[in-house]
This record gives C-alpha cells, structure tokens and sequence, in this order.
C-alpha cells in the first residue's frame, strides 16, 4: 500500500505530459513499475528479472502499438537501438569492471534506451547523463555525511530510472510548449 502513491503521482505525471497516448502508456509503465524497482535495488541492490522483464515487456508493446498507430517505424528503429545500445553499455561494464555495474542495470537498461531513444538520441543521453550526474551527487553527499567510504557502492537503477522519466518528462513538456 505504500508504493501506491509514488506510483499513482509518477504515473499521473507521465499521464499529463506524455503524448500520443501509445508512448505515453510506455512511460506510465515504466513509471509504475520504476518505485519497486528502485526500492528493490536500494535494499538488495538487485533489479530481480521478473520486474526488469515486465518492466522491457510493457514498455516494448506500447512503442510497437505507438509504431503501428502512427507509423513511426523508424522512430521504433531508433529505439531498438536505443534499447540495445544502453543495455550493451552496461553489459560491457558490468563484464569489464564487476561491481561497478550489475546485469540488472543491463536488463533495466532495455527499457530506459527504449522509452528515452522513442524521443531522440539526446533525450537518451540526457537520460544517462542526468542518471550520473544526480548518483555521483547521492555519492558526495554520502561521502561528505560519512555514510560512506571511498570504495563503497550504490545500487544505480534508481538514478537510472529517475534520469529517464525525468528526461522523457522535460522532453514532453519542451514538444507541448510548441
């Protein structure tokens, strides 16, 4: 009972300014499902694959449904490749450097390049670039207030989930104004 309101609030943001109605049902689902994916991976630093699954899943369909209603299929191509592009980034730096990233940031990252590239390769980096920047923030502080050493980790899917809806919401905003 108690994600049911920071799903209902993100859910209803999303709701409001993403459009046409295909993407944004992508976005709520992934809104939706992004409050018990990040309390998830706060507390076990896991994204468990039933969540990420359903999370690529959803989010997949209702970009294909958008494709087919508006026969953008080249904006579903870009992304795809948004898709893959992010997950394979992780992948290589979960593989390459272990710990710094997990696989789950991989899967989740099916869904974030897919839903953030739907809007455009810069809306996707300012999806990953605000994803960094706002975790590398979480880490000084934790640093600064002795949470933490220097050495220690966070669980990133939070901060990957949250520069994407960000992202995707000032980009909806932005397109509306016009």
């Amino acid at each position: 009972m108690l994600m049911a309101l920071p799903m209902a609030v993100l859910a209803a943001a999303v709701a409001a300014w993403v459009h046409p109605w295909p993407v944004g049902c992508a976005a709520c689902w992934l809104a939706i499902l992004a409050v018990p994916l990040a309390i998830v991976d706060a507390m076990t630093r896991r994204l468990p694959d039933p969540l990420t699954a359903a999370a690529f899943a959803g989010t997949a369909a209702f970009l294909v449904t958008a494709a087919a209603v508006d026969g953008r299929w080249t904006t579903l191509a870009r992304s795809g490749a948004g898709a893959a592009t992010v997950a394979a980034f992780f992948l290589v730096l979960a593989l390459a450097r272990p710990g710094s990233a997990g696989l789950g940031d991989a899967k989740l990252g099916l869904s974030i390049g897919a839903l953030a590239a739907w809007f455009g390769w810069s809306v996707l980096l300012a999806a990953l670039l605000a994803s960094f920047l706002v975790a590398a923030g979480y880490g000084l502080w934790l640093l600064a207030s002795r949470r933490a050493r220097i050495g220690s980790s966070i669980p990133f899917g939070p901060f990957l989930l949250a520069g994407c809806l960000a992202a995707v919401l000032l980009a909806s905003a932005t397109a509306s104004q016009w």
